[in-house]
């Protein structure tokens, strides 16, 4: 699985990312490619992956909070936004992340320790920048200093960390148990300043109040982003903490990646690895990217229903492909009870067959039309004049596939050529199909007509193998 990972950073009127794209690999990830980009170039970039999104913001509301278990997302936010009334603005909508306090011990009473935090929607809708399609692609939304607990798991397991980190434009501290935040804050720095001087002072500030106020036993000290390479900031801070610093490295995280890439887009990597309970995605998004999956499934329980029909003999097929009223009874009860079973379905991705294509399935078992999975990818690239699934008296599978496609950006084009490539060269090689291909793109009026012919099997091709 690939995964669109980005920070997003707002200075004035623009919205700059650092993204990464990212190839599960087991436990861990590959680093497939890397950017500092405007947040614009997101959607084309990203080419419809999940995105995890995590926008700098310096105003975030902090809490900890003492309730009972609630296990509904919507009745802990009613309680603790109760609570929390003399810190939030009645007038203002938030988005709201929460987690538990594992490592502590509930109360008699049953009630654990809860971290709320919470930023205002805007945050999201407004400064982000991001466009309503690029929104339905959330896989995740949060504040990016949340992603400095992702990784401190793995290096000091059940040890309280003060992690710090430094880009060009903020300094961040967040100190955390495993992956539970205990504190965090970050600000704003400037170019040319006297960094040095800066991010010493806002450490030791930090580090005081954490020890002195919230009376924390720091255990390890993490330094990372341009803090890593600091070497007179790291001896300045061990003398007054005396607390030493690590510095995280790539290995065991992300494969492909250089250590200063790594320390550089270091916030996109570890988003990758968050846990979800700092997930501030807003409920309408989620429930409009449930609908899209429930669709997803109905179409393709659809489609599972018509191959079902090609196992039977033709006649049966011939029978209901001539009483339509029939085949759509059949289809729209099929809808309705899968429906049914959808009503708490969580939002995801899955691949889909656009209905059109599904009236071109050949009735004949032996027809190219049971190589529908293998064209699935090509056939969602465009909205094709032709599609036809066919086969000939000799029994050669013949895959059609034509028509004229307009895109109103050159990259669109790009991209859709690259992609085109790539999907023709997997159905090749895995379909053992022969393909003509003759396809003409034309960048002066931005359009491609496409033209696919693929053939597999017959008695010609079996006498040219013998």
């Amino acid at each position: 699985m690939k995964l669109f990972s980005a920070e997003l950073s707002k200075s004035a009127e623009t919205v700059t990312a650092k993204a990464v794209v990212m190839q599960k690999k087991g436990k861990t990830f590959s680093m497939l490619k890397y950017y500092t980009t405007d947040v614009d170039n997101i959607h084309y970039l990203s080419k419809g992956m999940p995105l995890n999104i995590g926008m700098s913001y310096f105003d975030t509301v902090e809490e900890t909070l003492t309730l009972p278990p609630v296990k509904d997302a919507e009745t802990f936010k009613i309680i603790s936004m109760n609570k929390l009334k003399e810190s939030v603005d009645p007038a203002q909508e938030y988005l709201m992340a929460y987690k538990a306090n594992t490592t502590q011990i509930p109360d008699s009473s049953g009630n654990l320790t809860y971290k709320v935090l919470l930023a205002p929607t805007s945050v999201l809708y407004k400064d982000s920048g991001l466009n309503d399609e690029t929104l339905q692609q959330l896989n995740m939304f949060t504040i990016s200093d949340f992603a400095l607990c992702a990784l401190v798991n793995k290096y000091f397991p059940d040890k309280t960390v003060f992690h710090a980190y430094a880009d060009e434009t903020k300094i961040c501290v967040t100190i955390c148990i495993n992956d539970y935040i205990v504190y965090t804050r970050n600000n704003p720095t400037e170019k040319g300043s006297n960094l040095l001087s800066i991010y010493y002072e806002y450490l030791n500030l930090t580090y005081m109040y954490a020890t002195k106020n919230l009376r924390m036993k720091i255990d390890n000290v993490i330094f990372s982003g341009k803090l890593a390479d600091m070497r007179e900031l790291v001896t300045m801070f061990y003398e007054f903490s005396g607390v030493a610093q690590s510095t995280l490295i790539p290995m065991g995280i992300v494969e492909n990646c250089p250590n200063d890439i790594f320390q550089e887009y270091l916030i996109p990597i570890s988003l990758c690895y968050l846990d979800n309970a700092y997930d501030m995605t807003p409920r309408p998004i989620i429930q409009t990217q449930a609908k899209n999956f429930a669709t997803s499934i109905v179409n393709g329980a659809a489609l599972i229903c018509v191959l079902v029909l090609l196992l039977m003999s033709a006649s049966s097929v011939f029978t209901l492909y001539d009483n339509k009223a029939t085949m759509t009874a059949q289809a729209q009860s099929l809808s309705r009870k899968i429906k049914n079973y959808l009503t708490e379905v969580s939002a995801g991705h899955e691949k889909r067959f656009d209905l059109q294509y599904y009236r071109t399935i050949e009735k004949r078992e032996e027809s190219a039309s049971r190589d529908f999975a293998l064209f699935a990818n090509l056939l969602a690239m465009g909205n094709y004049e032709l599609v036809n699934f066919d086969a000939s008296k000799d029994g050669e599978k013949i895959v059609e596939i034509g028509g004229i496609l307009h895109f109103s950006k050159l990259a669109q084009l790009e991209n859709f050529k690259e992609s085109l490539r790539d999907e023709l060269g997997k159905i090749e090689s895995q379909g053992g199909y022969t393909l003509e291909d003759n396809t003409a793109f034309k960048t002066d009026d931005m359009t491609v007509t496409v033209k696919l012919l693929f053939k597999k099997g017959g008695a010609a091709q079996q006498q040219a193998g013998g």
